[in-house]
């Protein structure tokens, strides 16, 4: 009788999720700097066969102990912990001996690394062999193959390497190869048991029969004892330098309620995110506007992260490899922000074969494919279309009372071509394609407003088209990126209409070099521009703080000309380790901002800097300060809209905080932190002298701001059933427009966010989660009085203090239930995502009647039931 140890794919490395496990350089997450990535799992070296205990092997027992084992990075076992016992003496033979194993150690972005993996020790009972005859009854060793086959993963058909085919009659045994194959040589003819045995697997048994001559060649597809279509790989401890980031991995967040498996989505479930209305798209970082934070993908900027209403994000998401979140305090590698960075990393596409995705649900479908070209050469094609637009259109109109028809749709594409000539060069060439349209049709004017009528049509879309080159060698980094594309934004109703048609170039090329063990230096530069052919009928839109007025009102601005905007960046940064424990990053960005109107081109420094101390092996202090300019681009710099020369809106950011991790699976992150803003750009009456004339100024840098706050991240990582953690943001942000005005609140100030997400892996592929959410409700500007406008016979509304007053508060509760079907080459997942369980439509706003006389709240969604299937294959 012999044991046979296999180890499970699960790698639990710590802090997967956790906040600020972040890279060298974040931005650069897969320009071949240190991004956490496991490259090379832990291989086993030395094993020592546990001796089979007495009671077990007198009654045939067989039993399978699982385990964390933590592995130092020399590849010496340093502790052993039993997950799920096997008694009958099994533990404590298997403990003995793993202590006693030798691994070749785990790297993580190329460097040796603790890691904790989880490990199955199975024994397997194996009842002498019959005895031989002198008649040769025994193989010879050179006695040909007769019996072959390959292993694979049930549903993924992925290769079980270092799985163990056993004949248990003979108690003969093999083991397969990266590719899962085995082989036997002289198997006796005749009926045998086969046994296949992987650590996270189940058992699988059948009989095969060998005959004469003849060699007999089978396919087995083990099924995983915990079934997912992603191996859950948890990263490492590894160099940080941002104060705060938090990655989402996509094994972790497919399956997380309410948001119908779009990785994008889970970001607005993190500290420091408010609620956005409708449970739109909208990213609030830290109460700031959306505008002012960032969204890239692989460090370079898209123009939208999400489709109409925030239903789905613009990027497939079985094409991502991480999304990075960075609220505050990031380094000197992004910049021309105020708010956060939303930092979108993709991933290159799988070269072991073909694989594909098919998704249907009731408001989208969505399809993926990708594989190896060539050795060196492997493609990824994603699509995806909404048919809400044909779904409401089966939907019969009411015979009585005003129509409202709502015919959204959208569509994206994705291609990804990634060359890898050398070992030290890649090439990736990306297109993107997005496009968006809604349209609404009024009946009849609007009581309170009677150019409202006729149709309303929204149109926004993009192309880019991105060329990569990266090169990696042991001291040197380089990644250049190159984009070209274009963006449009059409909106028209009745006679007004507004037309941005630009084409987008952009550069992006960083270096790092290490200069030895405690010392790196890094930089750039980045170059952003757009072309924009602007056309435009339109009353200027309301301002952050000012209510709506009736339009009909309003000085109605007419433009049709061409537009630049050019923002040429620099940056530098030191990553310094003075002693082990200590790490110091000082960083200078310096930024430029050119505009079509402009007297003069406005420039900015941005210095900054980010500390982290070990203060034990489990506790880490961090903060960091610095100095974050935003060019006033939604603020209308030109002659027609508003003010070429307004200058950047600046923000002092400054956190401090502490993170915790007790246990690899366990992280806590709490910050408090500070951002002062100025130059915030507010209405003007003045006016200014240009080219001799007497023109209006429209806007100015005259506004103040300060937000702060303190965020709480409790998070469990994903192992083998369970995931889940906890976040809270308490914040206040507030401005002051002019010096003689009082503090206000931020149109998107809330003061309590709270999220709660659990998902938990059940026995037959079932699978369930929970996400409950609480927000304060948003300001808003009470109505105390209207008067009637007699030349437009409108009436026109009287406002007290802005935003003196809150909409009640937010709390819903989504539930998601999967079911895996897992057949031999390929899986179904079926499930329902039920969004706002027990039907608690959010409040998003107050509408009055014609005259203000009467109001009540306006609604949201009200429980929303999405089922939808996803096949791989």
């Amino acid at each position: 009788m012999k044991t046979f140890v296999s180890v499970v794919c699960l790698l639990v490395v710590t802090g997967a999720m956790a906040q600020a496990p972040v890279p060298d350089d974040a931005g650069t997450a897969d320009a071949g700097v240190p991004t956490g990535v496991l490259t090379k799992p832990p291989a086993l070296k030395r094993q020592v066969e546990a001796a089979y205990p007495p009671e077990a092997a007198a009654r045939q027992l067989e039993g399978t102990v699982m385990m964390f084992i933590d592995i130092s990075e020399t590849g010496t076992v340093t502790n052993v912990e039993i997950t799920q016992p096997a008694g009958h003496g099994f533990d404590e033979a298997a403990v003995e001996a793993v202590k006693q194993f030798e691994f070749e150690p785990a790297e993580v972005d190329g460097v040796p690394a603790p890691v904790r993996i989880q490990y199955a020790y199975q024994f397997v009972f194996r009842p002498a062999p019959p005895p031989t005859d002198a008649d040769g009854g025994t193989a010879e060793p050179e006695a040909p193959v007769n019996f072959s086959g390959q292993a694979l993963e049930r549903g993924t058909r992925k290769p079980l390497n270092g799985a163990e085919v056993v004949l248990p009659e003979l108690d003969r045994s093999a083991v397969t190869d990266a590719e899962g194959r085995f082989t036997f040589r002289g198997v006796p003819v005749g009926a045998h048991e086969v046994l296949v045995v992987q650590g996270g697997y189940d058992r699988f048994r059948t009989r095969e029969t060998i005959s004469e001559g003849q060699e007999t060649r089978a396919t087995y597809y083990v099924q995983r004892r915990i079934f997912s279509p992603y191996e859950t790989v948890v990263r490492s401890d590894r160099e940080r330098k941002e104060v705060t980031q938090t990655t989402i991995q996509v094994a972790e967040v497919q399956r997380i309620p309410g948001t119908q498996g779009d990785t994008l989505k889970v970001v607005q479930n993190l500290p420091g995110v408010a609620r956005p209305a409708f449970n739109g798209g909208q990213l609030i970082i830290r109460g700031t506007s959306p505008q002012e934070s960032g969204v890239f993908l692989d460090g370079q900027r898209i123009p939208l992260l999400y489709h109409f209403g925030g239903l789905t994000s613009v990027y497939n998401s079985e094409l991502l490899e991480a999304v990075d979140y960075l609220p505050g305090n990031f380094s000197a590698y992004y910049g021309n922000i105020t708010g956060g960075v939303i930092n979108v990393r993709s991933r290159e596409p799988r070269m072991d074969r073909i694989h594909g995705t098919v998704g249907i649900s009731l408001i989208e479908s969505n399809a993926v494919i990708e594989g190896p070209i060539t050795e060196t050469l492997g493609f990824a094609v994603g699509g995806r279309r909404s048919y809400i637009d044909l779904v409401l259109g089966l939907v019969p109109e009411g015979d009585d009372g005003p129509s409202l028809q709502v015919a959204p749709r959208y569509y994206d594409a994705q291609l990804k071509l990634v060359w890898k000539p050398r070992a030290r060069h890649t090439f990736t060439l990306q297109g993107l394609t997005s496009r968006d349209r809604l349209g609404l049709v009024f009946d009849r004017p609007a009581d309170n407003d009677p150019t409202v009528n006729g149709n309303l049509d929204v149109t926004t879309g993009f192309n880019q088209l991105r060329l990569r080159h990266q090169y990696r060698a042991e001291a040197l980094t380089l990644d250049t990126q190159a984009l070209v594309g274009n963006t449009l934004i059409e909106f028209a109703i009745g006679d007004r209409n507004l037309r941005i048609a630009s084409t987008d170039l952009e550069l992006r090329a960083t270096a790092e070099y290490a200069l030895g063990a405690p010392l790196t230096l890094a930089g750039g530069i980045d170059v952003v521009s757009a072309f924009a052919r602007v056309s435009a009928q339109v009353q200027s839109p309301p301002r952050e703080g000012e209510p709506p007025t009736p339009t009909v009102t309003d000085e109605l601005i007419t433009t049709d000309g061409d537009f630049l905007q050019y923002f040429p960046s620099t940056w530098v940064e030191l990553r310094w380790r003075p002693i082990p424990r200590l790490l110091v990053v000082p960083g200078l960005r310096a930024e430029s901002y050119v505009f079509t109107d402009q007297e003069s081109p406005r420039r900015t420094l941005n210095p900054r800097l980010a500390v982290r101390y070990g203060l034990t092996e489990t506790v880490t202090l961090k903060g960091g300060a610095g100095v974050y300019h935003g060019p006033p681009i939604q603020d209308e710099p030109s002659l027609a809209f508003g003010n070429p020369d307004l200058r950047a809106k600046r923000s002092l950011q400054y956190g401090v905080g502490a993170e915790w991790q007790a246990r690899p699976e366990w992280f806590v992150s709490g910050e408090v932190f500070y951002n002062a803003l100025d130059d915030l750009v507010v209405r003007s009456d003045r006016t200014v002298e240009r080219d001799g004339e007497s023109v209006p100024e429209r806007l100015r840098n005259g506004g103040v701001g300060r937000i702060y706050g303190f965020e709480l991240l409790v998070r469990r990582a994903l192992t083998e059933r369970f995931f889940g953690w906890v976040s809270y943001t308490l914040s206040r942000s507030e401005r002051r427009d002019t010096p003689e005005s009082a503090w206000r609140l931020f149109d998107n100030d809330q003061t309590h966010v709270l999220t709660a997400i659990a998902s938990y892996k059940l026995p037959a592929g079932w699978e369930v989660g929970a996400r409950l959410r609480f927000a304060s409700g948003n300001p808003t500007t009470p109505v105390i009085g209207a008067v009637r406008d007699d030349v437009t016979d409108v009436f026109v509304p009287l406002y007290g203090a802005v935003n003196s007053q809150r909409l009640p508060s937010f709390n819903q509760l989504d539930i998601r239930v999967d079911k895996n079907f897992v057949f031999e080459r390929w899986t179904l997942d079926v499930y329902l995502d039920l969004t706002n369980a027990y039907n608690n439509p959010a409040v998003e706003g107050i509408a009055y009647n014609y005259n203000y006389s009467e109001s009540a709240f306006f609604e949201g969604l009200p429980i929303l039931p999405i089922l939808g299937a996803t096949g791989r294959f």
